[in-house]
């Protein structure tokens, strides 16, 4: 199996582009040169198309080609072809309770457990790729695509990671990530 790389953020502001060097890296190392966004952290559409539209700008900016977003109107077999033309998959910040039903709802979890190239969570996104996480004071469950909790938007001077939670619980701060490399999720 080909190495799979997970990228878990913190929370990115990616209207002032405040992980511009990561992405820049991740753009130039992408054989493809395409990003899937997972766009789906609200309930409104129209705050889902105005991200769309930074998200679009922020990407082709960094040196993306082509920037594809998942639809909810996507038969399975656009889906797939989606999923097959990227080698970097994003799964952006805002509700993860939301984000986490739309992916269940649509059999996307089986997709990114078996996607070969790079994915990136950014704050709920984040806490959807791990076992679980706390934002905002409230936990939310994940799906465990990596065998860790998160806290994500992590202020070292004042908050505390809880213990006694399964597995390793790691705080990530704004504007801070980790990166975690298997051959096999």
């Amino acid at each position: 199996m080909t190495p799979s790389l997970i990228v878990l953020q913190g929370g990115e502001d990616v209207k002032e582009r405040t992980n511009k060097s990561l992405f820049t890296f991740i753009a130039r190392t992408s054989r493809t040169k395409k990003v899937l966004v997972i766009p789906w952290t609200s309930k409104s559409k129209k705050k889902e198309n105005q991200y769309g539209e930074i998200y679009r700008e922020y990407f082709l900016n960094i040196g993306f080609e082509k920037v594809i977003f998942l639809e909810k109107d996507d038969s399975v077999t656009e889906m797939d072809n989606k999923f097959s033309a990227a080698d970097v998959v994003y799964l952006p910040g805002g509700d993860p309770e939301i984000l986490k039903k739309e992916i269940e709802s649509f059999s996307i979890q089986k997709k990114l457990k078996r996607f070969k190239g790079t994915i990136i969570g950014n704050s709920a996104g984040a806490i959807v790729l791990s076992r679980g996480g706390e934002a905002g004071g409230k936990f939310y469950e994940g799906l465990g695509l990596v065998n860790i909790y998160v806290k994500v938007h992590f202020n070292f001077k004042s908050d505390q990671l809880e213990s006694g939670k399964e597995g390793y619980v790691i705080g990530i701060p704004e504007d801070g990530w980790i990166a975690i490399q298997s051959n096999s999720r």
